[in-house]
C-alpha cells in the first residue's frame, strides 16, 4: 500500500471511530451556564440571524454569561468558534414543527436540531485525535502513534470534554492540527488551522511560534501565512465590536486576572478537584516523554512545552482559576493533545521495557476509570446533591481529597441505576428510562 493511501485509510478509521465513540457517549444535553450561553447564541444566529440572547436575562441575574451591548441587548462573552459551528449544525439538522428543547426554559424550537448541535465537540474531538495520530506518526512508527492516541482519546479528560459543548475541545483540536501541518511543511494550512483555533480560544495566540517555525523553513510564505492569522484577529475584533462596541471588550466585565499566582498554580496542577494528573493520570507519562522528545526532536518538544507552560501561567493568573462549576481540568483541555505528543516517546520506549509498559497500562486504566465514572452518572447532578444542598462546601471539592468532586462521583456510584447513564444514546436504549 502506498504511503499516501496508508495515511488516508488510517486517518479515516481514526476519525470515524472517535466520531462514533464520542457521538454515542455524548451527554446530549446542556450541563453548565457556559454551554447554555453558547448554544442559545448559536440557535439565535441560526434562527434569527442575531447574536443577542435576551431570552437568557433570567440566567444573567444568577451568573455572568456576558453583558449588554450599546444597543441594549444581552450578548454572551464566549468566542465565535463553537457559536458558529453550533449554529451551522443546528441550521442543517433542525426540523420544522418539532418539539422544543427546554433547559429551565425553552432554548431551541427543534429538539432534533439541538441533539445534533450538542455533538459538535464529538467532531472536534475526533479531528484532534486524527491530527495527533498523523503528528506522532511523523516521528514514530504506527504502533506508537496508535497507542498514544488511544491513551489520550480514551484514558484522558479529552473524552469527557468531547462529550459536551465547551469551546476548549475545538481550540485543542485545531491547535494540534496546526502543529501537525507545520511538521509536514504546510505553512498555509498550518496558519489557517491556527487561525481557526484562535476563534475558539484567543489564548491560542501563544501558539504563534508554530507559525514562526513554518515561516523560518519557508520564508517566501511568511507574509501570506501571517495574513491568515491576522485575519482571524481582525474577525475577533469585529465580533467584539458588533456586540459590545469595542474591539477589546470580550464581555467578561468584572472577571479579571489576579490572586496569588503560585497558590493558584499549585491548585491548577495539584489540587484534588482540578489537577490534570487526577483526571488524566496518563499525562504523567509526558514528564519523562518530554525529555526523550527533546533529545530526538528539540523544536517540537520546545513548541509543546512553551504552549503548555503559557496556558498554565494564564490559567493561574485568572481570578477564577478553577474554571467555575465544571468537571475536570477544563481550562487546560486545549493542551491535552500536546501532552499526547510529549508522551509518545515514552510509549515508544515501552516496547523495550515491560516494567514501563506495566506502569503505562496502569495509568491508562486509572484514567479510563475516571472517564467511565463520569459517564455512569452526571457529575453535575452529584454536585447538586452535595454542594447545592449545603452538605459540602464548594472549596472542599477543590482542595479536599475526601470530598473532592471525583471522590464524590465515585461514592455516588454505590446507588447507581442504569438510567443514571450520562449519555443520551445508551440511556435511550434502556427503554424504561424516562429522562
Amino acid at each position: 500500500m502506498s504511503n499516501a493511501r496508508q495515511y488516508f485509510v488510517a486517518g479515516s478509521i481514526c476519525f470515524v471511530s472517535f466520531l462514533l465513540f464520542y457521538g454515542i457517549t455524548a451527554r446530549g444535553k446542556l450541563q453548565a451556564s457556559d454551554e447554555v450561553a453558547v448554544f442559545a447564541t448559536g440557535v439565535s444566529l441560526a434562527t434569527r440571524g442575531q447574536l443577542n440572547v435576551d431570552e437568557l436575562e433570567w440566567l444573567q441575574e444568577h451568573v455572568n454569561i456576558g453583558e449588554r451591548g450599546p444597543d441594549g441587548h444581552l450578548y454572551t462573552k464566549y468566542f465565535p468558534g463553537n457559536i458558529f459551528s453550533t449554529a451551522l449544525i443546528y441550521k442543517l439538522t433542525a426540523r420544522a414543527n418539532d418539539q422544543p428543547y427546554i433547559w429551565a426554559a425553552p432554548l431551541a424550537p427543534s429538539i432534533r436540531g439541538a441533539s445534533w448541535a450538542f455533538r459538535v465537540n464529538a467532531i472536534w474531538g475526533a479531528l484532534g485525535m486524527t491530527a495527533l495520530l498523523f503528528l506522532i506518526r511523523r516521528y514514530f512508527e504506527w504502533r506508537t502513534a496508535i497507542a498514544a492516541v488511544l491513551l489520550i482519546g480514551i484514558c484522558s479528560d479529552w473524552w469527557y470534554q468531547s462529550r459536551g459543548l465547551f469551546s476548549e475541545v475545538g481550540a485543542g483540536a485545531f491547535l494540534v492540527a496546526s502543529l501537525c501541518l507545520a511538521s509536514y511543511d504546510r505553512p498555509y494550512a498550518s496558519s489557517a488551522t491556527l487561525a481557526i483555533s484562535i476563534l475558539f480560544r484567543p489564548t491560542n495566540i501563544f501558539a504563534l511560534p508554530i507559525w514562526a517555525v513554518s515561516a523560518w523553513k519557508k520564508p517566501r510564505m511568511a507574509i501570506g501565512s501571517a495574513a491568515i492569522i491576522l485575519a482571524a484577529g481582525l474577525f475577533l475584533a469585529w465580533f467584539n465590536y458588533i456586540r459590545f462596541g469595542s474591539i477589546f471588550n470580550f464581555g467578561y466585565a468584572s472577571e479579571r486576572f489576579g490572586g496569588p499566582f503560585f497558590e493558584s498554580l499549585r491548585g491548577v496542577l495539584f489540587s484534588p478537584g482540578r489537577s490534570p494528573f487526577v483526571y488524566s493520570p496518563i499525562l504523567l507519562v509526558a514528564i519523562p516523554g518530554a525529555w526523550f522528545l527533546y533529545k530526538k526532536e528539540r523544536t517540537l518538544a520546545l513548541l509543546c512545552l512553551w504552549i503548555i507552560v503559557a496556558y498554565l501561567v494564564t490559567v493561574a493568573r485568572v481570578f477564577n482559576w478553577a474554571g467555575g462549576t465544571s468537571w475536570g481540568s477544563r481550562l487546560l483541555t486545549p493542551t491535552v493533545p500536546l501532552f499526547g505528543v510529549l508522551l509518545a516517546p515514552a510509549v515508544h520506549y515501552v516496547w523495550k521495557n515491560k516494567l514501563v509498559l506495566i506502569a503505562v497500562v496502569l495509568l491508562g486504566f486509572a484514567g479510563m476509570s475516571v472517564q467511565i465514572a463520569a459517564l455512569m452518572r452526571d457529575p453535575m447532578r452529584v454536585m447538586m446533591e452535595h454542594v447545592a444542598t449545603g452538605e459540602i462546601d464548594n472549596q472542599e471539592t477543590l482542595h479536599s481529597v475526601r470530598n473532592s468532586w471525583l471522590a464524590l462521583q465515585f461514592r455516588s456510584l454505590k446507588q447507581w441505576q442504569p438510567c443514571d447513564l450520562d449519555a443520551t444514546a445508551p440511556r435511550a436504549w434502556l427503554s424504561d428510562c424516562q429522562h
